[in-house]
């Protein structure tokens, strides 16, 4: 803990945080993995609670009573004094056994759900820092696009103080150098906004700039074994199992009640019984040993009823674990669909990009020239940003995207 509050106070000091940084930071400080730390506590100590049922119970217990002479017949003292030490074992009761069986399953579960949490934790980070890279992304290229209407701004100006140009084109550049400010202004606050979201995530006051690029990733997708490592390394299957393993054995808890229980019982009495006529008393004392077979031949089908519940139970979870794998299938099939048109409109866009780009530079040098009108030069670079933009709209999803895809196999 020591450590992760001094790497908190040095991340404080505006350092820029990586990706692996912000998914450790969640992974100790979220709610939800605090949440899943608590519920394996409880189940261990639903365990405790379980194994205590086979250890011997011991109890010491002391009572004192007064009698009046009405009531002191023969060899009862006026001045009654009882002491008992006892101790109950239970030899045989299936259902305890069972019950600790249960108990340790519960605790496999919840360890199951905790590393689940932290999956989905892994990937909400990841798919925040990406937004937030695109973000980040955006601003530079607004920033670019306004300095671009500034000097833009000034050449009209200057034309327009010269009468080479008419007011009405003087207009038209303040109209696109003031969208520009505002496309900027926008930007910064969806950034900002997005800079909130991952502080919340993560639980800190102060969070600093993300560190990165997004980037074009090549990969390769085999669908066989990514469907083989879906259903053996996913997470949320894993703990669905689990939960089935868990249903199966609470209904061997419940067919337990239909076994006898065995108990055994010793304890050591002393009390103080009258010694003579003349009201003097003495301590008597001895050893007493029991066991105890029980039974229950009818109850009313009140057993077979929590059996039959018990049973529909594990229907029930085997009906959801079975629609589970359907959905994340589908969803591994939806990602890998998304992850082809994704990588192809990012190489289509990448193309139309550089072809922009030199369409931007003819019109501008153009327009400086005269040749051009002031409506080409804007139709060419608006058709330049939104490329840009699109391009790394595509980057985010493709890197959203692959951090879904290890959520669902690794």
């Amino acid at each position: 803990m020591s450590f992760l509050m001094l790497f908190l106070f040095y991340l404080s000091l505006s350092f820029a945080i990586t990706i692996e940084e912000a998914v450790e930071i969640a992974k100790k400080q979220a709610n939800q993995i605090k949440l899943s730390e608590i519920e394996i506590k409880k189940a261990e100590e639903q365990i405790r609670k379980a194994k205590a049922n086979i250890l011997p119970q011991v109890s010491l217990s002391y009572s004192y009573n007064y009698l009046g002479q009405d009531l002191a017949l023969g060899a009862t003292p006026n001045n009654r004094h009882t002491a008992v030490f006892q101790i109950n074992q239970t030899v045989f009761d299936k259902t305890i056994f069972e019950l600790i069986k249960s108990a340790n399953i519960q605790r496999e579960l919840q360890i199951l759900l905790k590393e689940d949490v932290e999956r989905t934790l892994e990937y909400e980070v990841k798919d925040l820092f990406y937004a937030l890279l695109y973000r980040k992304t955006l601003i530079s290229l607004y920033e670019e696009n306004l300095q671009y209407w500034q000097a833009n701004y000034k050449t009209v100006e200057a034309k327009f103080n010269a009468g080479i140009v008419p007011k009405v084109e003087l207009l038209r550049a303040l109209s696109q150098l003031q969208q520009a400010k505002a496309q900027l202004e926008q930007a910064k606050g969806e950034y900002l906004q997005a800079l909130e979201e991952l502080k919340s995530l993560l639980r800190l006051e102060k969070l600093s700039d993300p560190e990165g690029i997004l980037e074009m990733r090549q990969v390769e997708l085999d669908q066989e074994k990514l469907f083989q490592a879906l259903l053996e390394k996913n997470s949320t299957l894993r703990a669905s199992r689990k939960a089935v393993e868990l249903a199966e054995k609470n209904v061997e808890l419940k067919k337990a009640q239909y076994y006898p229980t065995l108990s055994a019982s010793a304890s050591y009495q002393a009390f103080t019984g009258r010694k003579d006529l003349r009201g003097n008393t003495e301590w008597l004392s001895g050893y007493s040993f029991g066991i105890s077979l029980n039974y229950r031949l009818f109850d009313g089908f009140s057993r077979k009823a929590d059996v039959s519940l018990a049973e529909l139970e594990l229907l029930k979870q085997r009906e959801n674990h079975l629609q589970l794998e359907y959905n994340l299938k589908a969803t591994l099939n939806k990602v890998l669909i998304s992850l082809n048109s994704i990588t192809s409109q990012i190489n289509a866009v990448k193309a139309s990009l550089e072809t922009a780009q030199e369409a931007l530079r003819l019109s501008t040098e153009r327009y400086r020239l005269g040749i051009a009108s002031q409506l080409e030069m804007l139709e060419s670079r608006a058709n330049y940003n939104n490329l840009l933009a699109t391009y790394y709209f595509l980057l985010y999803q493709q890197n959203s995207t692959l951090a879904l895809l290890e959520r669902l196999v690794k």
